[in-house]
């Protein structure tokens, strides 16, 4: 199981190839639909991770209060609520899920 050291250091890894990719690279061969694509690779292989996190436990499927911690982040964020807030709704809504089970 992976924990968030893990996700931390893939996405760092992830970010460092494309930074080192796009510096070795002349961006300005690259077409606008390439450079877009290169943009959102990061996010959608941690978006990949944190799902798994939240969704899997010992290689099954669990839908538990994580789902509604993480539900609730995604309804801030796309409010455009600040990071601070969005973690901190999220963090609350696990812990009262929690406590309701």
């Amino acid at each position: 199981m992976l924990t968030w050291g893990v996700v931390f250091a893939i996405a760092v890894g992830v970010y460092g190839q494309r930074v080192i990719g796009m510096m070795a690279l002349d961006p300005a061969r690259l077409g606008p639909r390439a450079q877009s694509v290169l943009s959102h690779i990061p996010i959608a292989i941690l978006s990949a991770v944190i799902g798994l996190q939240t969704f899997s436990r010992g290689g099954t499927l669990e839908l538990d209060a994580r789902v509604w911690g993480v539900g609730a982040a995604i309804v801030c964020a796309s409010r455009k609520l600040p990071m601070f807030v969005t973690v901190l709704i999220g963090a609350i809504a696990t812990a009262l899920a929690r406590a309701i089970a």
